[in-house]
């Protein structure tokens, strides 16, 4: 795995006390996968069924240049929420669907449910094709809705609850598709947001979005809240010193559907497979 195509970064204004993650590379946080797979591009079933064992709460992120899975585990934390970004086409949306695809392969719907929010709610309402998926699927809500704002709230009240210890239950995954619609939302729905971007995480509350990369200038207060960060093919250099910390980045080159990450030496890279078995 030596070429580039994802990264994880600090914030440069945010949890600069915290260790971990950023430091250095978490094998029981991202870690390839110990069988070979043929390197082409397999679909997120056929890469997933030669892993074995797969740790809890883990997801798949893609397919190393050498054929390995790339997998994630949500167990960490400081992993915070999760920003995928780059250029229009690079992949973003399929990103997210690999992530969640793969997350209703590898665990129990008693371990996670998955709500997104998103612009186009009908694009993700026929991603949940598998009859399977259907239970772990709590809600799909489009940005400009009433209940996006109501089930934020209810994200709120369930980490404040954890926090106190006075409720356990599924880990939830958030996604947030089409980030930029986040300003759409009122101002208590959007401090909501904020809270749970930072401190989600503590209570089994995992968020992932996406987000268009000509917003980040216009977007940093947003930004700076992921402490990880996913980027695909980001041409501007101005746009892409915001996403992403790490030096000698490729994603000015990056083809569609190739992603890299900063393991906090070094790029790792991936490209996506395909949807489905």
């Amino acid at each position: 795995m030596t070429s580039s195509n994802i990264v994880i970064s600090r914030p440069r204004t945010s949890y600069q006390g915290l260790p971990g993650l950023f430091n250095r590379m978490r094998r029981d946080v991202f870690m390839p996968a110990r069988e070979k797979q043929p390197a082409r591009s397999l679909t997120v079933g056929k890469l997933l069924s030669a892993v074995k064992p797969i740790p809890k709460h883990s997801f798949l992120l893609g397919q190393c240049k050498d054929g390995l899975p790339f997998l994630m585990q949500l167990v960490d934390p400081e992993i915070g929420a999760l920003l995928i970004s780059g250029d229009t086409a690079c992949g973003k949306t399929h990103q997210l669907q690999v992530l969640v695809d793969s997350a209703t392969r590898l665990n129990e719907p008693h371990d996670l449910q998955v709500s997104i929010l998103t612009h186009k709610t009908n694009e993700w309402r026929s991603f949940w094709s598998r009859a399977q998926q259907e239970k772990y699927l709590y809600q799909i809500k489009a940005w400009y809705e009433p209940g996006a704002e109501a089930l934020i709230e209810g994200l709120v009240t369930l980490a404040e609850a954890r926090r106190d210890g006075q409720r356990e239950g599924a880990s939830i995954l958030l996604v947030l598709d089409d980030f930029n619609f986040v300003e759409e939302l009122s101002y208590s729905a959007q401090v909501n947001l904020h809270w749970l971007l930072a401190y989600g995480a503590q209570s089994g509350i995992w968020i992932t979005a996406a987000i268009k990369s000509t917003y980040a200038e216009s977007f940093r207060y947003w930004i700076d809240s992921f402490r990880t960060r996913i980027l695909g093919l980001t041409k501007s250099r101005t746009d892409l010193d915001i996403l992403a910390i790490g030096k000698n980045s490729l994603a000015e080159s990056l083809e569609p559907g190739f992603f890299q990450v900063w393991t906090g030496s070094n790029w790792l890279s991936y490209h996506l497979p395909l949807l489905g078995d």
